[in-house]
């Protein structure tokens, strides 16, 4: 009969024969046959390990040369012609309205030239004209010289603290994440998510938070969004004019403006809904997303009305009967 201690070092793989080979790796005993079963399927294991970082290696090299570096190309260009298109357009409207102005003062002009003509040609026909009717004359046509020259000197300003129409492009590291993924749960009778004392700021990149509404009922409201920094001193959200979100009786928040069935908005709120809101700075707009029905709703963001940083507008309101 075999011994206990022959018992325990049988080998792994067929059990019958005492285990000569005690492998580092694994911690199991083989048999002579089965020793080289062992280093067999080891090299195996490393044959395929080189064979994946020679196929990931090769395709870096083509991939970081041609498609990737192309695609990151493209989104730099995209941005230039947009960037492009917003000052052909604002340089448009400034023409537009240049003519405008010109085209009044000119025409006004014309009028008080015609009007003053008309009162000289009268006095010198009836020759009722006096030394004041010519002072008055004088003064007259002098004052509409004045304003002609006047008018002739047209300044562009440039305000320098406005709300810059172009968003700034920057490099994001791909070693730094891009979307991060923050579970927020509002859960009791009154939460105002906003009014935190620490409050996330986004200027750049792609982030997905995670709500789950609890003790949600018939006399609930709810709204989901964003507003800029710069009035976060405004604390009802609905009077906020950077606010753009979503919210009950199918309302939709542009701006501070509320407009019904926005890109066919429907509110369905209920209790232990999940909802995902991406708040995506490169594209410059938001997204709803409701877990249970899987509705999703994009918002675009004019820089103009609400400019970065944003930050999150959530509020969770349970009024009593």
């Amino acid at each position: 009969m075999a011994s206990r201690r022959q018992q325990k070092n049988l080998c792994i793989i067929c059990g019958k024969m005492v285990g000569v080979f005690s492998c580092r790796g694994c911690a199991e005993n083989f048999c002579l046959r089965h020793t080289n079963d062992h280093r067999d399927l080891l090299q195996k294991s490393m044959n395929e390990i080189l064979y994946n970082y020679d196929l990931f290696q090769r395709n870096i090299q083509r991939q970081t040369t041609e498609q990737y570096q192309y695609l990151l190309m493209k989104q730099i260009d995209q941005w230039e012609q947009q960037s492009i298109d917003k000052i052909r357009q604002l340089a448009d409207n400034t023409r537009q309205e240049l003519v405008t102005i010109i085209q009044d003062h000119n025409n006004n002009l014309k009028e008080n030239l015609e009007e003053l003509k008309q009162q000289i040609d009268i006095a010198c026909q009836d020759g009722g004209f006096y030394e004041n009717d010519l002072k008055e004359w004088t003064e007259r046509l002098n004052e509409l010289q004045k304003i002609f020259i006047e008018q002739q000197i047209i300044k562009f300003d440039e305000d320098i603290n406005s709300i810059p129409f172009i968003s700034k492009i920057s490099i994001n590291p791909i070693s730094n994440k891009s979307v991060r993924n923050d579970q927020k749960i509002i859960e009791n009778l009154y939460e105002d998510y906003s009014n935190r004392k620490e409050k996330d700021e986004y200027s750049s990149g792609k982030h997905l938070i995670k709500f789950k509404i609890e003790q949600y009922g018939s006399h609930s409201s709810i709204l989901f969004g964003i507003t800029s920094k710069i009035a976060s001193n405004i604390s009802n959200p609905y009077k906020n004019p950077t606010f753009y979100g979503w919210t009950e009786k199918n309302l939709v928040y542009l701006a501070g403006v509320p407009e019904r069935n926005f890109n066919g908005y429907k509110s369905d709120f209920q209790n232990n809904d999940i909802y995902l809101l991406t708040i995506d700075c490169n594209q410059e707009m938001i997204n709803l997303k409701n877990e249970r029905t899987n509705h999703s709703f994009d918002l675009d963001i004019d820089l103009r009305k609400c400019p970065f940083p944003w930050q999150l507008n959530v509020h969770l309101f349970n009024d009593a009967e």
